[in-house]
Protein backbone atom coordinates (compact mmCIF):
# COMPACT_ATOMS: atom_id res chain seq x y z
CA UNK A 1 0.00 0.00 0.00
CA UNK A 2 1.13 3.37 -1.04
CA UNK A 3 0.55 6.24 1.37
CA UNK A 4 2.65 9.07 -0.02
CA UNK A 5 2.02 10.61 -3.41
CA UNK A 6 3.84 13.76 -4.35
CA UNK A 7 5.96 16.52 -2.78
CA UNK A 8 3.92 19.43 -2.48
CA UNK A 9 6.02 21.79 -0.47
CA UNK A 10 9.76 22.84 -0.09
CA UNK A 11 11.13 25.08 2.57
CA UNK A 12 13.36 27.43 2.30
CA UNK A 13 14.99 29.98 5.21
CA UNK A 14 14.93 33.34 4.40
CA UNK A 15 16.29 36.20 6.52
CA UNK A 16 13.84 38.88 4.62
CA UNK A 17 10.76 37.56 3.39
CA UNK A 18 10.03 40.23 1.29
CA UNK A 19 13.14 40.48 -0.57
CA UNK A 20 12.99 36.64 -1.03
CA UNK A 21 9.69 37.08 -2.56
CA UNK A 22 10.72 39.72 -4.87
CA UNK A 23 14.08 37.26 -6.03
CA UNK A 24 11.90 33.76 -6.91
CA UNK A 25 9.49 36.26 -8.49
CA UNK A 26 11.78 37.83 -10.50
CA UNK A 27 13.94 35.54 -11.32
CA UNK A 28 11.88 32.18 -11.38
CA UNK A 29 8.60 33.04 -12.42
CA UNK A 30 7.05 32.31 -9.15
CA UNK A 31 3.73 33.76 -8.45
CA UNK A 32 2.59 34.47 -4.52
CA UNK A 33 -0.10 32.54 -3.05
CA UNK A 34 0.43 34.74 -0.04
CA UNK A 35 3.29 36.59 2.23
CA UNK A 36 3.31 37.64 6.04
CA UNK A 37 6.07 39.46 7.42
CA UNK A 38 7.54 35.71 8.48
CA UNK A 39 6.51 33.50 5.69
CA UNK A 40 5.19 33.63 2.16
CA UNK A 41 4.06 30.26 -0.34
CA UNK A 42 4.89 30.52 -4.04
CA UNK A 43 3.89 28.74 -6.77
CA UNK A 44 5.29 27.79 -10.43
CA UNK A 45 2.54 26.27 -12.85
CA UNK A 46 4.28 22.99 -12.23
CA UNK A 47 5.84 21.24 -8.64
CA UNK A 48 5.61 21.95 -5.35
CA UNK A 49 5.02 24.98 -3.50
CA UNK A 50 8.09 27.27 -2.35
CA UNK A 51 7.12 27.97 1.22
CA UNK A 52 10.13 30.80 2.74
CA UNK A 53 9.95 30.96 6.34
CA UNK A 54 11.94 33.72 8.37
CA UNK A 55 14.97 33.02 10.07
CA UNK A 56 17.18 33.45 12.91
CA UNK A 57 20.10 34.43 11.06
CA UNK A 58 21.73 33.12 8.50
CA UNK A 59 20.96 29.62 7.35
CA UNK A 60 22.01 28.70 4.05
CA UNK A 61 20.23 24.96 2.31
CA UNK A 62 23.39 22.95 0.91
CA UNK A 63 25.36 20.23 1.63
CA UNK A 64 29.25 19.14 1.57
CA UNK A 65 29.69 16.10 -1.04
CA UNK A 66 33.08 15.49 -2.42
CA UNK A 67 34.29 18.68 -0.88
CA UNK A 68 31.97 20.74 -2.91
CA UNK A 69 28.52 22.48 -1.81
CA UNK A 70 25.62 20.57 -3.24
CA UNK A 71 22.33 22.11 -3.03
CA UNK A 72 19.12 20.44 -2.16
CA UNK A 73 16.71 21.54 -4.65
CA UNK A 74 17.01 21.67 -8.63
CA UNK A 75 14.96 23.71 -11.34
CA UNK A 76 14.14 22.35 -15.04
CA UNK A 77 13.86 24.90 -17.96
CA UNK A 78 12.84 24.04 -21.17
CA UNK A 79 15.37 27.47 -22.55
CA UNK A 80 18.26 26.63 -20.81
CA UNK A 81 20.74 28.90 -22.31
CA UNK A 82 18.52 32.11 -22.68
CA UNK A 83 18.04 31.79 -18.65
CA UNK A 84 21.58 31.01 -17.84
CA UNK A 85 22.62 34.37 -19.74
CA UNK A 86 19.40 35.99 -18.33
CA UNK A 87 20.69 35.67 -15.07
CA UNK A 88 23.79 36.55 -15.93
CA UNK A 89 22.86 39.69 -17.21
CA UNK A 90 20.71 40.50 -13.76
CA UNK A 91 24.34 40.48 -12.20
CA UNK A 92 23.64 37.22 -10.46
CA UNK A 93 26.45 35.04 -10.21
CA UNK A 94 26.39 31.38 -11.71
CA UNK A 95 28.65 28.86 -12.02
CA UNK A 96 29.83 27.04 -15.17
CA UNK A 97 27.87 25.49 -17.26
CA UNK A 98 28.19 21.14 -16.48
CA UNK A 99 27.10 18.42 -19.02
CA UNK A 100 26.68 15.48 -17.54
CA UNK A 101 25.36 11.70 -18.34
CA UNK A 102 25.09 9.92 -21.72
CA UNK A 103 22.69 6.94 -22.64
CA UNK A 104 18.98 7.08 -22.56
CA UNK A 105 18.07 9.59 -19.82
CA UNK A 106 21.61 11.69 -21.14
CA UNK A 107 23.25 14.14 -21.82
CA UNK A 108 21.90 16.87 -19.49
CA UNK A 109 23.51 20.23 -18.19
CA UNK A 110 23.27 22.63 -15.15
CA UNK A 111 24.42 25.20 -13.86
CA UNK A 112 23.93 26.92 -10.13
CA UNK A 113 23.52 30.02 -8.55
CA UNK A 114 21.98 31.65 -5.01
CA UNK A 115 18.94 33.29 -3.80
CA UNK A 116 19.84 35.94 -1.33
CA UNK A 117 20.54 34.09 1.67
CA UNK A 118 22.59 31.94 0.02
CA UNK A 119 20.65 28.81 -1.00
CA UNK A 120 22.08 26.72 -3.47
CA UNK A 121 19.84 26.31 -6.04
CA UNK A 122 20.56 24.02 -8.97
CA UNK A 123 18.85 25.17 -12.73
CA UNK A 124 19.16 22.27 -15.12
CA UNK A 125 17.71 20.77 -18.57
CA UNK A 126 16.85 17.45 -17.57
CA UNK A 127 16.06 15.29 -19.55
CA UNK A 128 11.94 13.59 -19.07
CA UNK A 129 13.49 10.27 -17.26
CA UNK A 130 12.64 6.68 -18.72
CA UNK A 131 12.05 5.16 -16.05
CA UNK A 132 10.28 1.64 -17.22
CA UNK A 133 9.98 -0.13 -14.23
CA UNK A 134 7.70 2.86 -12.58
Amino acid sequence: MQFINEVVQIYLPSSNIRRSVEWYVDVFGYRVIWEQEDSANLKLSQGPLLFLRKSVGSQSIFFIADNEKTPVISFKTSNFEAFYNSLRMKGLSVTEINEYGTGENGPYRDFSTKDPDGNLIEVNEFPDIKLPHF
